[in-house]
């Protein structure tokens, strides 16, 4: 298999690096990168075509740019994570549709689907995949179920989009309703559109609900909650690849697997000192004809919902300019996350750091306002750094030794503060413990539990697990632009309590001290138990051997 191919357009003359394959019409050959959704290849990248027809940028910059947007898809492709499945698909079809002028079904007939025609009013219920869909129906006063391949529905109601193998097909002609159920069947074929890392999940294995923001923005079935055992369940055959799981992910445990963070890192860093136009693949950008200005360049992604605060200001700060986010969907992780940033730059540099243009008129107007943006341009390894970690990074070089005050965050994308009243707290550190993004740590240098708010996800569940009452609080709203929000602050601290057999030290004086309080009056007048409260694990044992040898002595002298 070749690597890039470029097919000719009448519409665009373009002079190409010699490791693209120029070509006047398709072939029977395999390349990994096209310009062509015609010719064999593993991916298709309609922002070469659309670059080079509009561009304004010389002839030489062209060839540079078109190579490097072949290569970015290359990068990605080879960075890509996910897995391929297959699953046989039969030819059954059930058409949902209370138009009975249709046509379709004696059509599909001829192709050798076997068709079940019912109205809305005979549907009660859908669910399944594809190859597996149940349809609960009601017929003369009876309710029955149907197993079928696929569902097509005239008027789609929207729990019924949320599986595999349903389509709507109200604005769909006959041969392109054909060929959604050829290219599904006899064998559909599918890949995983995300990876999952269960260990810094804000929902797994806890023991009350802090999270599943994956599950509530999923638009179909492809996440699903098991309330009781707090696992999440992943079908990736219903996953439609958008990634707005992706986004609203707040710890990083989602990430896209078509484009994972590592390598979209490695490919916004080719777009250095770029004017970046964002194109996710529901953008139809054939036949687009626009003015696009020297320096220019579009970065080609698949999901149109995956971009969260920390691909965006990366991509930010990597090119230096603002960033044109071209799409006519705008998820609530996207929509929350620009609005997140822009507050950033507005207090920073008062200008718009990402424009959305969700129409050609749109764009045309983002792309006279685009603009470098000074002091914007920061380039930094992301290497085995967590998802609010690199955004906290890249957020404390704009506020630098500034205080900009503080940007709002809202219901997806959350950011706040934990406090601790030391008055209440033992230092049991089951807060810690209850924290898996090391927003919460503890400090053994000076016996301490420390805080960094930039990393904190706001998930509330150090303040569930808290053993005190009123110890621990949390409050949600705020990103604040001030060097200290960025940095571990000392929240509570204790001195360590020496055993009173032999010194060690062994737990905090205020943990020993409640302990104390709390099992004195229980052991009455037993001044060995009462001794104990006070010794470390070793000098506890000794003293409770030693009670019991004086008690054996007692009970033998007593017994002559």
């Amino acid at each position: 298999m070749k690597e890039f191919v470029f097919i000719k357009t009448p519409d665009i003359d373009a002079v190409l690096p010699d490791d693209i394959d120029v070509l006047d019409s398709v072939n029977s050959a395999e390349y990994l990168v096209s310009n062509s959704k015609d010719a064999k290849a593993q991916v298709y990248a309609p922002e070469i075509n659309f670059y080079l027809k509009n561009s304004q940028d010389s002839v030489l910059e062209k060839a540079k740019m078109a190579e490097l947007l072949y290569e970015a898809r290359a990068h990605t492709f080879d960075r890509a994570v996910d897995m391929d499945y297959q699953k046989e698909v039969g030819k059954n079809v059930i058409i949902i549709s209370d138009d009975e002028k249709t046509t379709l079904a004696s059509k599909l007939s001829d192709e050798g689907y076997k068709v079940i025609s019912l109205s809305h009013a005979e549907v009660k219920f859908l669910y399944g995949e594809i190859g597996e869909l149940y349809v609960t129906v009601l017929r003369e006063n009876d309710e029955f179920e149907v197993i079928s391949d696929f569902v097509l529905v005239n008027g789609i109601k929207e729990y019924m989009l949320r599986q595999s193998g349903t389509a709507e097909i109200a604005n769909l002609k006959d041969d392109e309703i054909l060929a959604f159920l050829n290219t599904r069947s006899p064998v559909y074929r599918y890949k995983s559109a995300i990876t999952y890392d269960q260990s810094i999940c804000q929902y797994h294995e806890r023991r009350s609900e802090h999270c599943a923001k994956c599950v509530e923005i999923c638009p179909t079935v492809a996440i699903l909650k098991d309330d009781e055992n707090k696992h999440l369940v992943f079908s990736h055959i219903d996953c439609n690849e958008c990634g707005g799981c992706v986004s609203v992910c707040p710890s990083g445990a989602i990430d896209y697997a078509k484009m994972p963070r590592g390598a979209f890192i490695d490919v916004a860093k080719m777009y250095k000192g770029k004017k970046i136009i964002i194109t996710p693949r529901i953008m139809d950008l054939e036949d687009f004809d626009i003015i696009l200005p020297e320096g220019f360049l579009p970065f080609g992604v698949e999901g149109e919902k995956f971009l969260s605060q920390v691909h965006l200001l990366t991509l930010l700060q990597e090119s230096g300019a603002s960033l044109i986010f071209y799409s006519d969907i705008i998820s609530a992780g996207v929509r929350e996350s620009i609005e997140l940033i822009n507050q950033i730059y507005k207090a920073k540099f008062n200008e718009v750091a990402i424009e959305i243009a969700t129409d050609e008129i749109e764009l045309r107007k983002a792309i006279k306002n685009a603009k470098f943006i000074q002091g914007s341009q920061y380039s930094m390894s992301e290497y085995a750094l967590a998802k609010r970690e690199i955004f906290a990074k890249r957020v404390k070089y704009l506020v630098g030794d500034e205080n900009l005050g503080v940007s709002k965050s809202g219901e997806w994308i959350r950011y706040g503060k934990v406090e601790i009243n030391q008055d209440a707290c033992t230092l049991c550190l089951s807060c810690v413990g209850a924290c898996n993004v090391s927003a919460l740590v503890a400090d053994e240098k000076d016996n301490s539990i420390k805080f960094n708010a930039s990393l904190c996800t706001t998930c509330g569940y150090c303040e569930v697990s808290c053993a005190e009452d009123g110890a621990i609080a949390l409050t949600r709203g705020e990103l604040r632009l001030e060097p200290s929000y960025f940095e571990y602050q000392t929240l509570a601290k204790d001195s360590l309590f020496a055993c009173i057999e032999c010194g060690k030290e062994f737990a905090t004086t205020k943990a020993v001290m409640k302990i104390a309080q709390l099992m004195t009056p229980k052991f009455g007048d037993d001044s060995y138990k009462i001794k104990t409260l006070y010794c470390c694990a070793d000098c506890k044992a000794k003293i409770m051997i030693k009670k019991q040898m004086e008690d054996a002595a007692k009970i033998y002298e007593d017994g002559k």
